[in-house]
């Protein structure tokens, strides 16, 4: 009888741990949905000191440390819960994923996405974007930029938010925005409202840091987006309307009531940021109204002449995604700087970068780690003499939630100099030694983002060899990857001398030439437009090389005209530079440029096509220095196919084609 109420009371004490556990558990999830995270923390803490060891509690733990930005505690929950028990939730595999990724073992967190991605089919999408955020943060991880980063410790960072640095040329003082102010608390939604801060350099440290002003804090969020290099203009953000860009000037004592930067900027919609080109006549900012490419992006506008800014002008999507860009930043150079979650990065914000070429911005590039990791990285500033950057970023090693960081670029180390101990004399007469093969030149190089596709998988190799088109013998040949859309040269490799092998790297993703060029010989010319998803390829090819003598010919097959039209299309510009080139190599050649079109439609409209192309050819050529004299456009229509035009791809696209032909030689008259 004993023995049964001993049992009884103990039933009773678990019974009410249980109820009691369940009823933290409840509470915990409403504060968890509410955003109150340190109130969820605190009672799922609560209810593991009463069911330790439960893996459901575990899994909430997990979760609230992710929330809190404290990855490494939340990595350690949920891999206990997964040892404990695997199948928790449906998602396990997915969050675990994401705490790896965060903890940089991005091999690990493949693993884990790959099997959320075999258990969810509908997630296969969101699975597969981060095995390549993976995949990109451990190529970027295994090649990092050479600079060291160092996250500023407090007065200057706060156990909150700081972010946006913004500085003038001579780095005197350094501007940004910190939610420190915990007076400043807002109601509605429990956060801190933004100050505007300002320190100084003392020629050692930086001050400590104090607001910049009575006229620009006001009692909501304000924040600073760019100080002009004078240091004396300083543009803002203010939650006014719907989130608008301002500005404020400095008089040497105090910084004037600010104003808005008008309706061509500031709308209906939410505009976070912006900045200035460096001759103050173009104004970059964020806006996310509607007609964009996504969430947030960036427009530019132009100053008018009565001193009001224009129409706003998108970017476009080769910046732009359907995601969000940030805080733009053009340096001196004319390279925009700016924040993205749409690009292919690590993780959250990644820090890009792009240029204008022929009123194009080219493809953005990531900065790379340590600048960039799987969490958020944004708001950079680059100095004039680009040997030190500031930028905003959420690191295992910060002070708070976001802090103000700065990367000091460094130069790789010098070569060492390989000394080679010359052999003994002898008085024996040595054989010659034969010809050493050689397979690479000097300047030889593969872009960093051709080499990162390759180790991504997303690439493929052309395999040739270049020989003489008559005599079949191998030569020593350059053969250049160019992206035609950026005109920008990729990769440039050597033929080996003796056999005239090379292997190329083509990236997936673009418009491409190949241009192979040897002393004395017409340039040979390859396109290949590949799709960023296709399947890796082994191309073999030979490439055969016309001599210059009069009557050889070489197809270009890089250069692009729309279907009925005769302008070129910029994609067309290096392989018209390749053409200068030969003209400036061998000034006493003249050249004739022959259009050729298909056979569909008119006869007598393609003669008259094909004449105005290979005349547009020619028009480039004079207008960027060759002499009129030397150069001859004939349009020869449909009259002369290489192929069959009874297909497309194998025959009417062959057929479509632009020809140089040599008319005459130093050494050769004219037809």
């Amino acid at each position: 009888m004993r023995f049964l109420l001993i049992c009884c009371l103990l039933v009773a004490v678990f019974s009410s741990r249980a109820q009691t556990a369940k009823s933290l558990i409840d509470k915990g999830d409403r504060f968890f949905s509410k955003g109150d995270y340190h109130s969820a923390l605190q009672n799922y803490e609560k209810a593991e000191e009463l069911t330790p060891g439960d893996a459901k509690i575990k899994y909430r733990l997990g979760h609230v440390f992710l929330s809190l930005g404290q990855d490494s505690k939340a990595l350690q929950y949920f891999e206990e819960t997964y040892r404990k028990e695997p199948n928790v939730d449906a998602d396990i595999d997915y969050f675990l994923g994401i705490a790896l990724q965060l903890d940089f073992q991005f091999q690990r967190a493949i693993s884990f996405f790959d099997s959320y991605k075999a258990k969810n089919g509908r997630s296969t999408l969101l699975a597969e974007h981060k095995i390549r955020e993976c995949k990109l943060g451990d190529s970027l991880m295994r090649n990092p930029v050479l600079c060291n980063i160092k996250v500023f410790e407090w007065p200057l960072n706060s156990l909150y938010q700081d972010y946006g640095p913004a500085l003038p040329a001579d780095g005197s003082k350094l501007v940004f925005t910190s939610a420190r102010d915990t007076t400043k608390l807002s109601k509605k939604n429990k956060t801190i409202f933004e100050d505007v801060l300002i320190c100084k350099w003392d020629g050692q440290s930086w001050t400590s840091p104090e607001k910049i002003s009575s006229q620009i804090n006001d009692t909501f969020h304000d924040a600073a987006t760019y100080l002009t290099p004078d240091g004396k203009t300083i543009f803002l953000y203010y939650e006014r309307g719907n989130g608008d860009i301002y500005q404020s000037t400095f008089d040497g004592s105090e910084w004037s009531q600010p104003k808005s930067m008008g309706p061509e900027i500031n709308t209906l919609s939410w505009e976070t940021s912006g900045c200035l080109s460096p001759d103050g006549n173009r104004f970059y900012f964020t806006s996310d109204r509607a007609g964009g490419e996504g969430g947030l992006d960036i427009y530019y506008t132009e100053k008018l002449a009565n001193g009001n800014w224009g129409k706003a002008v998108n970017l476009g999507p080769s910046v732009n995604t359907p995601g969000n860009e940030d805080a733009p930043f053009v340096h001196q150079d004319g390279t925009l700087y700016f924040g993205s979650d749409g690009h292919q990065g690590l993780g959250d914000y990644d820090i890009y970068k792009s240029v204008l070429i022929e009123k194009k911005w080219s493809k953005p590039v990531n900065l790379g780690f340590p600048i960039n990791t799987p969490k958020l990285d944004n708001y950079f500033y680059l100095a004039p003499d680009k040997k030190r950057g500031y930028f905003s970023s959420a690191r295992k090693d910060g002070v708070g939630k976001l802090d103000i960081c700065s990367v000091t670029f460094l130069d790789p180390p010098p070569k060492k100099e390989v000394v080679v101990q010359a052999p003994p004399p002898t008085p024996i007469e040595k054989p010659k030694p034969e010809p050493v093969q050689q397979t690479a030149q000097s300047d030889e190089f593969s872009d960093a983002i051709v080499s990162l596709k390759k180790d991504l998988g997303f690439a493929s190799k052309l395999i040739g060899r270049v020989i003489d088109a008559e005599t079949a013998k191998p030569l020593k040949a350059q053969v250049v990857l160019i992206e035609n859309t950026t005109n920008s040269v990729k990769s440039r490799v050597y033929t080996n001398d003796s056999t005239g092998e090379f292997i190329i790297t083509i990236p997936h993703g673009g418009n491409y030439g190949i241009n192979t060029s040897v002393e004395g010989y017409l340039f040979n010319s390859l396109n290949f437009e590949v799709p960023l998803y296709s399947d890796y390829q082994e191309i073999e090819t030979a490439i055969l090389m016309q001599k210059v003598t009069v009557g050889s010919k070489a197809v270009m097959k890089n250069i692009f005209f729309d279907i009925g039209k005769s302008d070129l299309k910029k994609e067309s510009v290096g392989e018209l530079e390749r053409i200068l080139e030969l003209m400036e190599k061998n000034p006493g050649i003249k050249l004739q440029v022959n259009g050729h079109t298909d056979n569909s439609g008119d006869p007598g409209t393609n003669k008259v096509l094909s004449l105005k192309r290979a005349e547009t050819v020619m028009d480039f050529l004079v207008n960027r220095g060759v002499k009129a004299e030397r150069l001859k456009a004939v349009g020869f229509g449909q009259e002369r196919p290489i192929v069959s035009n009874d297909d497309e791809s194998g025959g009417r696209e062959i057929n479509r084609r632009t020809e140089i032909e040599i008319l005459e030689t130093d050494a050769g008259t004219e037809k």
